[in-house]
């Protein structure tokens, strides 16, 4: 997401923001900031410790699913015309994870200009490298679209 007017030429500076939204992401956080800043380095801009165009906020957002397991048992019954059926309820079981979030807020407006969500889940049961090349190649994915083309619509 971004907005289509502004020149995204402009920013040649940032800082990653101190105020974090999720405890979780203390544990990861190091491993994003590495990832984002070789992605704007590579961009052109220049990291900055204060009065930077952009300021960097990422988290991780936390999510769950519910996900079925166990047999169901189902019977059913007709005659002339009338039916009854029974089926036993699935068990469910809570899944969750975690979406990498990344926002870039213009440091004079404080308004978001630019914000980028993961595809792929985060979750507690990975390793530490697969979080590793997970969070790599997720923070690449994500700022392939930034800076946004001009022609770009939203």
């Amino acid at each position: 997401m971004f907005y289509i007017q502004l020149d995204y030429n402009q920013f040649k500076t940032y800082q990653f923001s101190e105020n974090t939204t999720n405890s979780v992401i203390t544990l990861d956080s190091a491993r994003v900031e590495k990832a984002i800043k070789l992605q704007l380095d590579s961009k052109g801009m220049k990291k900055t410790d204060n009065n930077a165009d952009i300021i960097v906020h990422h988290y991780i957002q936390q999510q769950s699913d519910f996900r079925s397991y166990g047999t169901t048992v189902g019977f059913g019954y007709r005659y002339r015309h009338v039916g009854m059926a029974y089926s036993s309820p699935s068990q469910f079981r809570e899944y969750r994870y975690g979406k990498l979030v990344v926002e870039l807020i213009e440091n004079t407006s404080n308004n978001i200009v630019w914000k980028a969500i993961s595809q792929r889940k985060l979750t507690e049961t990975m390793t530490p490298g697969s979080r590793n090349e997970f969070i790599d190649e997720q923070i690449s994915e994500m700022f392939k679209s930034y800076p946004p083309p001009k022609s770009a619509t939203n």
